[in-house]
């Protein structure tokens, strides 16, 4: 039996995911069910493709990812599924597939016509479970609507590169439970526009001339390892996004990187080159 995969931006005090995996159970007592989260900001497009996009790569192929995210019922939005790079998105058509498909073409793409569309109320789980659970059944993609052959696009804020002053400006994308803020400046545009050379990452009122490797690059021979705690430091994250951060910070108690620096989703960043 298949996987499916939950992103939505239900929060965890209500009664919804609860609802979605009990329907889910109920057609396919085998199958195996991952949150991936469902702390997504409502109806925010951007943090949920940052989120899949460093996830859903890790699961193996022919997962079955159901997006709940801006996922209301409307009979200008049209429900969706998805085969790309191996994997099945079942979603709304609000643009949330062209954030995470990136440089991948959808090798099937349907429009959902299972149900009747002016029933349905609870729309991720009355049409996408049903379909999820079809293709983990290993149910093919096109017994559940009619082909189409585009989705709508979104753009993404891309860093804005300027060679008259060897500068990147960016913005966060991302805040995570640590209270790491996450940028749209990756590794691979800073080491081709930067080419090696000294910099300056400008954010708010605070200055970083190093990018760590690593977060225990900020510790020096200094057994005392609590005198780093909440120390800010700039570092290239595992998803390869330039990331600010501080030591060992906890956002619930002391404060993490954006609430103590004012970093929020939007607020630039700006790395100037020598």
């Amino acid at each position: 039996m298949g996987i499916i995969t939950l992103t939505t931006d239900f929060g965890l005090d209500d009664f919804h995911v609860a609802s979605l995996k009990g329907a889910i159970y109920s057609q396919l007592p085998e199958v195996t069910v991952v949150d991936i989260s469902h702390q997504v900001m409502p109806f925010d497009l951007v943090q949920t493709a940052y989120i899949l996009q460093n996830s859903y790569k890790d699961f193996p192929e022919r997962t079955v990812h159901v997006i709940g995210v801006d996922a209301l019922p409307s009979p200008h939005v049209k429900p969706i599924a998805a085969e790309i790079n191996g994997h099945f998105f079942i979603c709304n058509d609000n643009g949330i597939l062209s954030l995470i498909a990136g440089e991948f073409i959808p090798d099937q793409l349907v429009e959902i016509t299972l149900n009747k569309y002016d029933d349905i109320h609870f729309l991720t789980k009355d049409l996408f479970i049903p379909v999820a659970c079809h293709l983990a059944r290993g149910g093919k993609l096109e017994l559940v609507g009619r082909k189409i052959t585009a989705y709508k696009e979104l753009t993404q804020p891309k860093p804005v590169e300027k060679y008259e002053d060897n500068s990147i400006t960016g913005m966060i994308i991302y805040i995570d439970n640590y209270g790491n803020a996450i940028t749209n400046i990756t590794k691979k545009q800073f080491y081709q526009f930067g080419k090696k050379r000294d910099f300056i990452i400008f954010v708010r009122n605070v200055q970083f001339s190093e990018i760590r490797s690593k977060y225990t690059d900020i510790l020096d021979t200094n057994p005392d390892e609590n005198k780093y705690h909440g120390r800010a430091l700039a570092i290239f994250n595992s998803s390869g996004y330039l990331q600010i951060s501080m030591y060992k910070s906890n956002l619930k108690t002391v404060g993490g990187a954006s609430s103590l620096m004012g970093l929020d989703i939007g607020t630039n960043i700006r790395i100037v080159f020598s």
